[in-house]
């Protein structure tokens, strides 16, 4: 049964106000370290190069639906200072809570108190500490989100992964996510490539998922800046390889099985810069470019408060300094999404997830990967580039 999207929320509050500032902030240091980006967003330039063409096909229903299996979720420590959320297989029937994505665990406790129910959350098809699946063999991916982000942000796509068979965990990048930002104004350095090291050996030392997981059947996937750690572990023994989203810092200098994924609407991460970034890899990997897909399509940021411009006007209003690169970034980068969230999070999922099966040496339908693919989503304009 396919998944479609939730109705964003309506009204705001103070709490929740700083919570987007903190990501309007991460946002904008990411693009002042990570894309080049001046100080005023431009459109995209006309590189000469051809668009997506429009393709019309039936839908295949792969991996852009749920899978076979019901999905867990559980929160694992990973050290003192860090905790991941960790999807996975499940038996089938669990009675328990069903999950939501709570963003003021990832705040500052003041912070989190001040804000109301129903602001700061949505349920995901996943069951709180279910009991997990017994079939076993289980290839792991490893998630990594950008800076003023937050392990939650991709939940949607992340649980669909899940239900393929897959256990997926998503540590929370301390240094740079939401929480620093908040706390602090700014981000504090990267250690995303160790926290991710460390969030692997956690689960891999996990008394119950450590028993159904292949160790050495790992795909790393970045957002944004966080791609950067996601290429890096293509150095360590077991990942198989890595799925960059929205990314134009990565380079991939190993010669593993990548995949990029573009937003056509992506102003910071633009489709002809992550080609160049591409193009300097050691393996070029696959490169999907998805139209209408902004740069935050994989999250839910673009709902708050009933849209970015409402958004920008209430921090104004409540006497928040919002910087003009901020204000820009945010509203831009989503006013130039024109591809709903949840079928752009579905196109995500069916292409990340494949990705990491391939790359698993797991046999897929034939239909799954190639140019054939594009017809899949007939109602979505989509270029495929094959390795």
């Amino acid at each position: 049964m396919r998944v479609r999207e939730q109705p964003g929320y309506q009204g705001v509050v103070k709490g929740w106000i700083r919570v987007v500032a903190g990501l309007c902030v991460g946002l904008w240091a990411w693009t002042l370290v990570g894309c080049e980006a001046s100080s005023d967003p431009v459109p995209l330039a006309d590189t000469g190069e051809t668009g997506p063409e429009e393709v019309a096909g039936e839908f295949c229903e792969l991996y852009d639906v749920d899978g076979p299996y019901e999905v867990g979720v559980r929160t694992l420590r990973i050290d003192e200072t860090h905790r991941m959320q960790v999807y996975y297989p499940a038996v089938e029937g669990s009675p328990l809570e069903q999950a939501a994505v709570d963003v003021r665990e990832q705040m500052p406790e003041a912070l989190g108190e001040a804000l109301f129910d129903g602001q700061w959350r949505w349920m995901i098809e996943a069951r709180h500490d279910a009991q997990v699946h017994e079939n076993g063999g289980f290839g792991v991916v490893l998630f990594s989100h950008g800076p003023g982000g937050f392990a939650g942000q991709s939940a949607d796509v992340l649980v669909k992964m899940a239900s393929h068979g897959l256990v997926v965990a998503a540590p929370e990048q301390r240094e740079w996510g939401l929480y620093q930002v908040l706390a602090k104004g700014a981000p504090a350095g990267d250690e995303a490539l160790e926290t991710l090291r460390r969030a692997r050996q956690a689960l891999e030392e996990d008394e119950a998922l450590g028993e159904v997981i292949e160790s050495d059947q790992v795909v790393v996937v970045g957002h944004s800046a966080g791609a950067r750690a996601a290429a890096e572990m293509l150095h360590d023994s077991g990942v198989r390889g890595a799925v960059f989203w929205n990314s134009s810092t990565v380079v991939a200098v190993e010669d593993r099985s990548v995949m990029w994924i573009v937003g056509e609407a992506d102003l910071l991460a633009t489709p002809a810069r992550v080609r160049s970034r591409r193009d300097m890899s050691v393996t070029r990997g696959r490169l999907v470019e998805v139209g209408g897909m902004g740069h935050l399509s994989s999250t839910r940021v673009c709902e708050v408060a009933g849209g970015p411009h409402a958004l920008v006007a209430r921090l104004v209003d409540e006497g928040v300094e919002v910087p003009p690169i901020v204000a820009l970034t945010l509203t831009r980068s989503c006013e130039a999404a024109t591809l709903s969230r949840g079928r752009a999070q579905e196109v995500v999922a069916h292409y990340t997830t494949a990705q990491a099966l391939e790359a698993m040496g797991r046999s897929l339908p034939a239909e799954a990967l190639g140019p054939d693919s594009a017809e899949c989503f007939g109602d979505v304009v989509l270029a495929f580039e094959p390795e």
